[in-house]
């Protein structure tokens, strides 16, 4: 296929969006219009799986298809390893035009450092980026030269201005890659403008069933479900404002004339518990944490449908490389999946291997330890480095995971059939070993004490 032939690629993922928040996903309180309208004509995963439920491990493998030992960001703000192929150097060698917008988290510490040009930018030119701020309403980036530019107003509607930008400029003969990173809906909950914050204010919605009457953020606090609501209000008020953004892209490519030319994808890096289990935040097997939205348009080429196929975050990056025609030239992890995107009847995977590498800052402060796990179509399984299983649901009968089967006697052969299937995963892509011990054997001593003291936490 010709440069010229290829399709553009517009990449938007949010951070912290659980899949299940989304009128499209069967949600009636969260109001989604554009992100439903879209949905319509794209195909639906309703099992994508956030391989690594934590910001920097995810973000790392949609960028690279490789687990995050591999591309060495494999917990939250240390580096990606430099000389690592990610999807830009991919598209770029191809003869796409590459962008990236918004929250970057790739780059370690200091979180509000400027990443110079060159090879930790991985393969993206145009760049309007903050590595890491959640302060939405205070936000700012760095564009190409390394200049700060303060942002006015709520932080993705000025990363979706710059996006509407480069697509106007950017159509033409020569395709365009643009990856676009919004900041919410993960927390705070409250850094949404008022009009959105004012839509939720007072709505007695629905918990999902698996949220008790308390809730532990930390082994120092308890919380009730009154605040876990006010949590989910502008939880959902952030989801509708990203809705609305949303919809300007999609009307950027329609006035441009390139939707039908563009391959448009929307996911998340992985999901939040908001109460889910006891618990808050992410870094954990339940599905509240592991499974994310994905949507993927491109007319006249892919179907609207809907798939209930594995796929995982690693996958995606592989998987649209293969749709374009393309692929990444050393041995990647993910699976090029990219023929159930054009045939939804296609097989993807059995399982996807899940994991928590590293239990850093939230997932330590409420006493959380290291895991290793898999997401069947049917069954989720997780077992710590001290080797014993903990998690056994089976998804179907149980789709809140409300009843723990892995002391069950009728699941002992489930149970030894997953494990043997686990053990694969962690044999090919890492060791079960305490999250001390890994990171020490591994070679990120210095990486992981550099983060730790920039946050003013204990050293190894």
């Amino acid at each position: 296929m010709a440069t010229a032939d290829r399709p553009n690629l517009l990449f938007v993922f949010s951070d912290q969006h659980r899949w299940c928040d989304l009128g499209c996903y069967g949600n009636p309180e969260v109001r989604t219009p554009n992100f439903d309208r879209f949905a319509a004509s794209a195909l639906r995963f309703t099992r994508c799986i956030s391989n690594s439920p934590l910001c920097v491990p995810a973000r790392g493998t949609m960028m690279t298809g490789l687990m995050p030992l591999r591309h060495g960001a494999f917990t939250n703000d240390l580096p990606m390893r430099p000389g690592v192929t990610s999807i830009a150097d991919v598209l770029g060698r191809a003869g796409y035009h590459t962008g990236y917008i918004g929250k970057w988290h790739l780059a370690g510490v200091p979180r509000d450092q400027a990443i110079p040009p060159g090879e930790r930018r991985f393969g993206f030119r145009e760049w309007k980026v903050c590595n890491c701020n959640h302060r939405y309403l205070n936000a700012y980036y760095y564009d190409e030269d390394g200049r700060r530019i303060d942002i006015e107003g709520y932080e993705p509607v000025a990363q979706t201005d710059l996006a509407v930008d480069f697509i106007t400029r950017n159509r033409g003969p020569r395709p365009w890659f643009l990856a676009l990173s919004w900041g919410p809906p993960h927390d705070p909950y409250d850094q949404v403008p008022a009009s959105f914050l004012n839509e939720y204010a007072g709505r007695e919605l629905a918990l999902r069933p698996n949220v008790p009457e308390v809730v532990h953020p930390n082994l120092r606090r308890t919380i009730g479900k009154p605040q876990v609501l006010e949590m989910l209000r502008g939880y959902y008020a952030h989801i509708t404002a990203l809705d609305e953004q949303f919809g300007r892209l999609i009307e950027a490519l329609e006035n441009t004339g390139q939707l039908a030319n563009t391959v448009v994808v929307y996911t998340s890096d992985h999901g939040d518990m908001l109460g889910s289990q006891g618990y808050t935040n992410k870094q954990l097997p339940f599905e509240e944490s592991i499974r994310v939205p994905l949507l993927v348009r491109w007319d006249g080429a892919i179907p609207a449908a809907t798939t209930d196929e594995l796929i995982g975050l690693v996958d995606l990056p592989v998987s649209l490389a293969g749709l374009l025609g393309l692929e990444f030239p050393g041995e990647v992890d993910g699976m090029d999946l990219h023929r159930t995107f054009l045939d939804p009847a296609q097989p993807t995977r059995e399982s996807c291997y899940i994991f928590d590498l590293v239990p850093c800052h939230q997932a330590a402060a409420r006493g959380g330890t290291e895991w290793r796990g898999l997401r069947t179509r049917r069954y989720t399984f997780a077992r710590t480095a001290r080797d014993e299983g903990f998690m056994l649901y089976d998804n179907e009968t149980d789709p809140f995971q409300m009843r723990n089967l892995i002391d069950d006697p009728a699941y002992a052969e489930v149970r030894a059939r997953l494990r043997e299937e686990l053990d694969r995963y962690i044999r090919r892509h890492d060791a079960l070993l305490p999250w001390d011990r890994l990171i020490v054997e591994y070679g990120f001593r210095d990486a992981w004490n550099e983060s730790q003291a920039y946050f003013g936490l204990p050293l190894l």
